[in-house]
Order: C-alpha cells, then structure tokens, then sequence
C-alpha cells in the first residue's frame, strides 16, 4: 500500500512539475475560463448579470467547457512523449496511474474554479459569499476529474479523439453538472444545504462510481 501510495503522490509531483515549467495546460484553460467570463459580462441583459440566481449555473458553465481543454491533453502529452508506454510497463499498478492523473486534473479545475468565483462575482457584481463553496467544488471537481482522465483514457488510442472525447463526456457529466449547480445555487442564496441534500448525495455517489471505475478498470481499458 505503501508503495502504491508513493506511486500516485510522483506521478502528481511530475505533472506539477512539468506544468510548473511548461504552463501548457493551465494557462490555457484559466485564459480561456476568463476569456467566456468577460464575453458573457457584456452578452448577457443587465437583469441576469445583477441577479446570484444564474451565476451557479453560468460558473459550472464555464469550468466545465475550460476544463475539457486540459483533458484533451491529459493522456495526450503522455501518449506524444512516450511516458505512457514508459508508465504502462513500469513495475507499478496501473490504476495508480489513473489516481495520479486524476489528481493532477482535480487540482487544476479546482484551483480555476477558484480564480473564476471571486472574478465573476466582481466582474457580474454580484455578492457571493458562500462558506459551502469550497468543499461543494472539491467533490465536484473531484467527480468531473475522476470522469474526465477515464474517458480521455479511453480515447487516446483513437485518430478523433479530440471529437470523441466531448462526444462520450458530455452526456455522462450531466448528472453531476446539475447536481453540482444545484448545489451551489442553494448555497449562493443562503439557503441551508439540507434543502439540497438529494443534489450532494448524488455528486457523493457519482464520485464513487466514476472512481472505483478508473481504479478498477484502467487496466483493462489500457490494455493492447
């Protein structure tokens, strides 16, 4: 277990790493979160901007479509430069590398998710105060991640998998992005979480099964 462990905390330590030196992917999705947050702030009517009740839905909106950039690459910078190859014969077990990956994928969206809250609520002027926001993200973030390196796993091995991927990851994500908006919607608004318990327990378990799927399926997907 130890060394299971030891596996996932170096494959993280590696992407950051590698995104602390490159900036390839982060960079790209938090410009491109920013770049739809300054688009809908002179788009949408002035009522919609003044109001907290769209700003869940318009914030998951916007992780959501950023963080698609990054999975596209997630398994593909590993498949260009040969370290999946190098990975998938190294003595380890595979689904460790499925928990590193997803890992550094959770703390990429979690950390835009972060930025995009306070710039929206300054930007939409809008009053965000919330002390569930933060741990409502980690799950959810956790459940798009977990989904996110399993699907992008599954297509890497294919010529269209930039058209693939959001093909197969959209429709699965819904349940989890209505949950999570929901979620947030209730919060934003002040209202207790007991009123949305349905909506949290149904991000609780779609984390657990898209988890357990990846740690006890990454090895046959990554199979020849």
């Amino acid at each position: 277990m130890r060394d299971y462990l030891k596996t996932t905390g170096l494959l993280v330590w590696k992407d950051l790493r590698i995104e602390s030196r490159t900036r390839e992917l982060f960079l790209v999705m938090l410009v491109f979160a920013l770049s739809i947050l300054f688009i809908l702030n002179f788009a949408l009517d002035r009522n919609i901007r003044a109001g907290s009740e769209s700003a869940s839905g318009l914030i998951w909106m916007i992780v959501i479509l950023a963080g698609q950039l990054g999975l596209n690459q997630t398994m593909g910078i590993e498949k260009n430069s040969g370290m999946l190859e190098a990975l998938l014969v190294a003595p380890a077990h595979r689904s460790a590398i499925y928990l590193g990956k997803s890992i550094s994928a959770f703390l990429s969206m979690f950390v835009i998710t972060l930025i995009i809250h306070p710039v929206y609520s300054v930007l939409f002027n809008v009053p965000l105060r919330s002390p569930h926001f933060l741990w409502i993200s980690l799950i959810g973030c956790w459940g798009y991640a977990s989904l996110g390196v399993l699907i992008s796993t599954m297509t890497i091995q294919t010529r269209t998998r930039d058209i693939l991927l959001p093909v197969l990851f959209y429709p699965l994500i819904i349940p989890l992005a209505v949950s999570i908006i929901q979620a947030s919607s209730a919060s934003f608004a002040g209202e207790p979480l007991s009123s949305v318990s349905g909506a949290i327990s149904q991000i609780i378990v779609f984390d657990l099964i898209f988890t357990a799927a990846g740690i006890l399926g990454f090895e046959t997907i990554t199979e020849d």
